[in-house]
């Protein structure tokens, strides 16, 4: 599951350099459509990971969907 992850991760990196360039408006509406549908798989692999690591849980639950200052929240 950590590999997947990383490959979200790669793949909506991929998705934000491409868009950034793309002077088509349709093609950016495809691409950004197939972004969205791999943040929602980084979102699953993630949400797997809490449930099956308890690290992983107690590191991010000081951090995630906070307001705030991130690097604040990460120090708690």
């Amino acid at each position: 599951m950590m590999a997947s992850l990383t490959e979200e991760a790669e793949t909506i990196g991929w998705y934000e350099q491409r868009l950034a360039v793309e002077p088509n408006a349709q093609a950016r509406a495809i691409m950004a459509n197939a972004q969205g549908e791999e943040f929602k798989h980084f979102g699953m692999d993630l949400e797997f990971l809490v449930h099956q690591k308890p690290k992983w849980r107690v590191a991010l639950q000081d951090i995630l969907f906070k307001e705030g200052d991130i690097v604040a929240h990460g120090e708690v």
